[in-house]
């Protein structure tokens, strides 16, 4: 009689029939309990052997945010935020997304934080947004632009394509070990050790701003290029 919001592998997210979050929790543990009990059941029934799957209670969401899978309507795997309901403080908490990974900027990372918090304390979003993408463009989020990643092999290794932080590795002239820190360039990625161009700051509205609070703004019927005052780009691409 619940409704199953998402599963995969190891977890299983159910939406709960009360906004009490003390009674949701004991409707969680109520709930693993009996599925427990029907798991055992079947198996014994099925297999003649005991069970050994059990679901246990792990955390409340308040809320949750499934975002689609990119340029699909599917669900997007092991990808979700949500407001963690604790003992005194709730926190947003980030799976799988931009905002847990190294090879996004600390720009992408701290706009992702900001919106999820907004969108999930019912705060508007968009005076926020575009004055993250007017300072970036006006230089005073450099610092937040630094895109780090690994080297998987050496730089002579890559034959078949060239990714960004491999063409900044081969412009540095220091030993930068496997992590390579790099900049996009308006003549493409340079390491920071041997910058020479001026920053693309328009790659990082599109690439890192952007793809970030895409699926926020599409939640709230809400476009990137409006909200940020770009009418330009909205021309170009022909928009109403």
């Amino acid at each position: 009689g619940l409704v199953v919001l998402y599963g995969d592998t190891d977890s299983l997210f159910v939406q709960t029939t009360t906004k009490d979050s003390e009674v949701a929790r004991d409707q969680a543990r109520q709930l693993a309990a009996e599925l427990n009990a029907d798991l055992a059941r079947y198996v014994e029934e099925r297999w003649r052997v005991p069970s050994r799957l059990e679901l246990k209670f792990e955390k409340l969401y308040l809320r949750l945010f499934l975002p689609h899978a990119r340029h699909s309507t599917r669900g997007a795997s092991k990808r979700y935020a949500g407001l963690r309901y604790g003992d005194g403080v709730d926190q947003v908490e980030f799976i799988g997304m931009e905002v847990v990974r190294r090879d996004w900027t600390a720009l992408a990372k701290e706009v992702q934080r900001e919106l999820y918090r907004r969108l999930f304390t019912d705060q508007p979003v968009d005076v926020y947004l575009a004055d993250v993408v007017k300072r970036v463009r006006s230089g005073q989020l450099d610092d937040a632009l630094v895109y780090r990643k690994n080297l998987r092999k050496d730089t002579e290794e890559y034959t078949a394509t060239t990714p960004p932080h491999v063409a900044a590795a081969r412009k540095s002239t220091q030993a930068s070990g496997r992590l390579i820190s790099y900049v996009m360039t308006l003549a493409g990625p340079e390491p920071l050790d041997e910058m020479r161009n001026p920053l693309d700051r328009e790659h990082y509205v599109t690439k890192q701003v952007k793809p970030v609070a895409e699926p926020v703004l599409a939640t709230l019927g809400l476009d990137f290029e409006r909200v940020i005052g770009d009418m330009r780009q909205l021309d170009l691409l022909g928009g109403p």
